[in-house]
Parts: structure tokens; sequence; C-alpha cells
């Protein structure tokens, strides 16, 4: 059995999902800039998957996500050098509304539905001096159909 494992990338600020808003008919409805983003993330995963020539898999996943955020303008020198040596963690968005921003928009790209994900590991840091914030992420899923090789793609949207 062989491990199938995705990289890809979605530039820009990270962002965490927005909460449902609602008319005031009582519908419900989600924010156009979560809207957005979800869309990005889809270009995203959807550019990795058909470089790599996949389709979404039914099988369980295991996802490790990363956002890099860009570091203040107003920190001093000093604290910027913190942020950088990951003394200092950005405190918004809440890293879980991350998660699932991510997790909903490769949707039906990645994975059938982001239920068949079992294992999430999820990190947030400012990004290195140079950087450009985004969200770096990696999706692997055993597959019974190779022989022991390693299917690895990288992509950036």
């Amino acid at each position: 059995m062989g491990l199938v494992q995705l990289d890809f990338t979605v530039s820009g600020q990270p962002m965490g999902k927005g909460r449902p808003r609602f008319s005031s008919h009582g519908h419900s409805y989600t924010p156009s800039k979560t809207r957005e983003y979800e869309n990005r993330v889809a270009a995203a995963a959807w550019a990795a998957m058909k470089q790599a020539g996949l389709e979404p898999s039914p099988r369980r996943m295991s996802v490790i996500i990363t956002a890099y955020f860009e570091v203040p303008k107003s920190y001093s020198k000093k604290k910027r050098a913190e942020c950088e040596a990951g003394i200092h963690i950005p405190k918004r968005p809440d890293l879980d509304n991350v998660a699932k921003i991510i997790c909903d928009g490769a949707n039906e790209i990645a994975w059938v539905d982001d239920a068949q994900i079992w294992h999430l590991s999820a990190f947030k840091r400012y990004c290195d001096d140079g950087q450009e914030p985004h969200v770096a992420v990696r999706v692997q899923w055993d597959d019974p159909n190779m022989n022991n090789q390693d299917h690895t793609n990288l992509a950036t949207f």
C-alpha cells in the first residue's frame, strides 16, 4: 500500500471561517469574504489535484495546516524578531476557524467530505523576514492501488 501526499498553498493573509449571517427574513448565508476565501482554497486544491492527476478520495485523510501571518508593521524590531522566532503567535483569527475554512474549501476536491479527516494538525505562526503570508496544506492518505511509492505534488495558487 502506498502513501499519496498532496501539498498546496493558498497565498495571502490567512483567514478564519466567518460565522453564518442571517437575513431579515431569517435565512442564513455565508459572508462573502468567507465564500471568496473558500473559493481560493478550492482553486489551489483543484490545481494541485489536477497537476498530480488525482481525483477526490473516499479514504481517510490526514491533514496538516500551517498558517503564516504577516508580522504587523507597527511591531518594534525586537518584537518582530521574537515573532519570527516563534515566541509570539498571531492572536486572531482562532486556529480552529482557519482549519475549518481550509477543510470546507477543499471539500469535493481533495476529499469527498471533510468528515473523512481522521487526523488534523494545525499551526499558526508569523512569517519569516521576506516571506509572504500564506497557508500551507499537506494532505496524506493510503492508496491500496500503489506499490509502496510516494506520490507527491506541490502547487501554489
